[in-house]
């Protein structure tokens, strides 16, 4: 059995991974032996998924786990991670449903959620419709990176049948590239485009911007962000967001409707920014 002290470690190390939006693949990991004490640093890169905050969390697990003799099954581990996972999202729930989301720094001591992971969640459990709004899009010629992750996955959706908006900044950038331009580069191959408008700039006023980051899925799950859709904004600079959900999502995508009918938010089309 769990000594007083390990539990709380535990369950410390549960909210933290809840947070970090990892907590069911490290439980899964768990409870099938794939994650040990002595686990090497790729399993545990694999698991996090590119969060700092998720692969701190599961070190710390290992930490507990290797130096707790009561720590020597593998399925109590897991048993316990998901009675601590559970209580971590009732808590959330009841906070009214708002999570704040985060890139930046690990701090000690803080548990908010990366951007990353919450964009990822957010886009993964969609089933009717996701609306992405963007002023800026960076995607590396390799395509590999976390960005490009991000069009895989609203692609995954497009194959799914959930139906996908996106909603950029015009402006041409020096290079002489667009937001539809990187978009489409980057899209895979053989998947329908999703629908892309932007708002067309009044030319009298260069320095308007469309600056807005919105990610809204099902009308009912929003992330309102200071984070482009770049890599630099999703695992690297100091970003804050709040996730939001029910009748404020449902706000939030209906203003963009609303902006489309009124022919504020137009089709990006080949003609704009030349």
């Amino acid at each position: 059995m769990l000594n007083e002290f390990t539990s709380r470690m535990l369950a410390e190390v549960a909210s933290a991974l809840f947070d970090a939006g990892g907590l069911d693949e490290v439980y899964s990991a768990v409870a099938s032996g794939r994650l040990s004490p002595d686990s090497t640093a790729p399993v545990v890169e694999a698991l996090s998924g590119g969060s700092l905050a998720a692969a701190a969390a599961i070190q710390r697990l290992q930490a507990l786990w290797r130096g707790e003799g009561s720590l020597c099954s593998g399925p109590e581990v897991a048993a316990a991670l998901r009675v601590a996972g559970s209580m971590a999202a009732l808590h959330a729930t009841r906070s009214g449903g708002v999570q704040v989301v985060w890139t930046g720094p690990d701090v000690i001591g803080s548990h908010l959620r990366a951007t990353r992971e919450v964009v990822r969640e957010i886009v993964r459990k969609a089933s009717e419709d996701i609306l992405v709004v963007g002023y800026w899009i960076t995607a590396n010629k390799e395509a590999q990176g976390i960005i490009e992750e991000f069009i895989r996955e609203l692609a995954a959706a497009v194959v799914r049948d959930v139906e996908v908006t996106i909603i950029v900044d015009e402006r041409v950038r020096p290079d002489g590239r667009d937001n539809r331009s990187v978009l489409w580069r980057t899209w895979p191959a053989g998947v329908q485009h999703p629908r892309l408008l932007t708002w067309r700039l009044p030319s009298e006023d260069p320095h308007l911007k469309l600056h807005a980051k919105v990610l809204v899925a099902d009308r009912r799950d929003a992330l309102v962000t200071s984070a482009n859709l770049t890599s630099q904004a999703m695992d690297r600079n100091i970003e804050m967001g709040v996730r939001v959900g029910q009748s404020h999502a449902e706000l939030i995508a209906d203003h963009f409707r609303r902006l489309e009918a009124a022919g504020i938010l137009v089709p990006f089309t080949d003609s704009m920014g030349s």
